[in-house]
């Protein structure tokens, strides 16, 4: 094969290639750069960053190579880069120019995400534009990290800047950073992930020069083409192996945190031949609280396409180009300014889950939703540790949930929502530079969804407060679970505990709620987790799982229950060999072995006369409707 450059030059498909993933290695190049010089826990240990090469196109800017630490960046990249170019005249750049903005309606996932844009120079015109994305520390607010619970507009969120110039010929332009620095709390954190931005476009530029002159603007420019065209063109494969049809889900956010209703996210997928239409018509209204999205579920739901569809591509603009997302105005997925828009860490997956369970009814090589929600976790204070004592911090954490079961293996589990795809912080870090300590982190029996296939199982999340912190929490799936596909069951929906005066020999094991606050969850009227027939917040401090600025004393602990990924197929089908490596694992106890799946264990064994019978009966009775594939949930509180 070959392919006639701009200037009628013919490049074969392994030059091509060679190109192509050397665009690639561009861009993993500067984020390794921009990791290395990052100065906080967000950008460093999270992954909560991204970086495109964008190329100039009579199409307009198209993300021809990325890598990404977070996902969702990459797939709503090639929107911002066009929005922040039809406001700043190409032809005004200068080199060494960098381009600052966080405007959540020009395409930044909320202010709290910095995106900054450096234009390639070849041969005196711009044919590249370089593009850096983090989310930063502090962005000034009444929330430190940006996730303003409780705000209705966006003027009561964090800074907010249309397309500004940061840098000039590569000097820092001091009227930007000084507005930037003084307000916010943790500058020396800021300024550090500024500067590791820019940095990291510095090195991408030297790279993509390099790469230019070993191959050729035009064999470039082509790789970059061909890269787009390859992926689109394994989208397309993957979009006209589906039956046309539509197919229709719904799912649903708790409540926004202002008010006490559900928000439904509806969605039909329209398959016609190679493309695809996503419609979230009939999705809530704009809701009060912050937990909308400003529309940049135009690109994040696509991951769910992707995954199902065509995992091996490589991302870029061709991930986009076969399907047409329509997003309502004043709905939950595209809300209209003034609002606010500050927690989109709900909205977004849950766009993904639903469009997951629609095309579930279009193939069996699908998979259930994940957990659904990050439970992110924002810290903040005035540390009084020794040595430490008076200085302002600021610190994160990510619960880590599971991801659904497949049509051929069980979900990932203790791990972020794959609209993120990052990691939580890494605990010692934390330690070191927080007045926190990391007390549990790990996997919780019975809380991934039952299947054929299971989901992915939840965790504990437990963090001691050294001295007096404030917290921020960003919550959902609290009513009901990740739920299960092909017949699988729900996962667990997730619980929050306060505890004072915390110890690790009375307070280590998670199913022990005695001394235990409820923060938030479903209980019943002993107190006891139940998400059935319970009853969502009795008991509990919180009717939401949206909150700002609690207060944890120095000594106590706050914990969290995240459940885990939906269950794919008929928990009944699952083989009994490994139901028995999973209670002998201690991810499900023989209990919940018994209910889900039908399979009784007696002395490290399975019964195989009892289990055929038990699974008999259970198929007789799920079949009639009389009874359900339980929604998972440990069996052994004590309270």
């Amino acid at each position: 094969m070959t392919v006639t450059t701009e200037n009628n030059e013919l490049a074969t498909d392994v030059e091509l290639d060679i190109l192509r993933y050397g665009l690639i290695e561009v861009a993993r190049e500067m984020l390794d750069s921009l990791m290395r010089s990052a100065f906080s826990p967000i950008c460093r240990d999270i992954l909560d960053c991204t970086v495109v090469i964008h190329m100039r196109t009579d199409e307009g800017w198209e993300a021809a190579a990325l890598w990404e630490g977070c996902m969702q960046h990459a797939f709503v990249a090639p929107h911002i880069a066009n929005f922040v170019m039809d406001d700043w005249d190409v032809d005004s750049l200068q080199p060494g120019d960098v381009i600052f903005t966080n405007d959540p309606w020009r395409g930044s996932l909320h202010q709290s995400d910095v995106n900054l844009f450096r234009p390639v120079f070849v041969n005196d015109r711009v044919e590249f534009l370089l593009q850096s994305t983090s989310h930063l520390v502090d962005m000034g607010g009444p929330i430190p990290g940006g996730f303003s619970n409780g705000a209705q507009t966006h003027f009561e969120e964090q800074l907010k800047l249309p397309p500004t110039l940061l840098y000039a010929n590569d000097v820092a332009v001091r009227s930007t950073f000084n507005f930037l620095l003084e307000n916010n709390r943790v500058p020396h954190m800021v300024l550090g992930d500024l500067r590791a931005l820019h940095g990291c476009l510095v090195v991408g530029e030297r790279q993509l020069h390099d790469l230019i002159v070993r191959g050729g603007l035009e064999q470039v420019r082509a790789a970059g083409r061909y890269a787009i065209d390859a992926t689109e063109a394994g989208m397309r494969r993957g979009i006209a192996a589906l039956p046309d049809g539509d197919y229709t889900a719904q799912d649903f956010l708790d409540e926004d945190g202002v008010t006490d209703e559900e928000i439904p996210v509806n969605v039909t997928v329209r398959v016609r031949g190679d493309r695809m239409e996503i419609d979230f018509s009939g999705s809530g209204r704009q809701p009060l609280g912050n937990c909308g999205t400003a529309w940049c579920e135009a690109g994040r739901c696509i991951e769910a396409v992707k995954l199902m569809l065509d995992p091996s591509t490589p991302v870029n603009s061709g991930t986009l180009r076969p399907i047409d997302v329509l997003l309502p105005a004043g709905s939950v997925v595209q809300v209209l300014p003034p609002s606010s828009c500050s927690s989109h860490a709900d909205i977004g997956p849950r766009a993904i889950n639903v469009v997951a369970q629609a095309l579930s009814q279009a193939t069996e090589e699908s998979f259930a939703s994940d957990t659904g929600t990050a439970l992110y976790v924002g810290f903040s204070g005035i540390d009084g540790r020794a040595g430490h004592e008076g200085t302002p911090w600021g610190a994160y954490g990510l619960a880590g949930g599971g991801w659904g079961g497949t049509w051929k293996e069980d979900g990932v589990s203790f791990c972020v929502t794959p609209i993120g795809n990052c990691r939580t912080s890494v605990n010692e870090h934390v330690e070191i530079e927080s007045p926190l300590v990391i007390v549990q982190q790990e996997m919780v029996i019975d809380t991934a969804g039952a299947g054929e296939f299971r989901g992915g199982l939840g965790s504990v999340f437990t963090i001691l407060a050294e001295s007096d912190t404030l917290i921020t929490v960003v919550a959902d799936r609290l009513k009901r679970g990740a739920p299960g596909v092909q017949g699988g069951g729900a996962g667990m929906p997730a619980y929050g505990w306060y505890i004072e005066g915390f110890d690790l020999g009375v307070h280590g094991d998670p199913l022990d709620l005695r001394g235990a606050e409820p923060l938030f969850g479903v209980f019943d009227e002993q107190g006891r987790p139940d998400p059935v027939n319970g009853e969502f917040g009795r008991g509990a401090r919180y009717r939401t799982g949206k909150f700002s600025n609690m207060l944890v004393r120095g000594g106590d602990a706050i914990r969290f229950v995240i459940g885990g990924g939906g269950g794919w197929g008929d928990p009944l089908a699952r083989s009994t060999e490994r139901v028995l490596v999973d209670v002998r694992a201690g991810l499900v106890s023989p209990q919940f072995a018994e209910r889900a799946y039908g399979v009784v264990i007696a002395d490290s064994t399975v019964d195989e006369a009892a289990t055929a019978e038990l699974r008999d009966r259970l198929a007789t009775d799920r079949g009639a409707g009389a009874e359900q594939v339980p929604t998972a949930i440990p069996l052994t509180w004590k309270i």
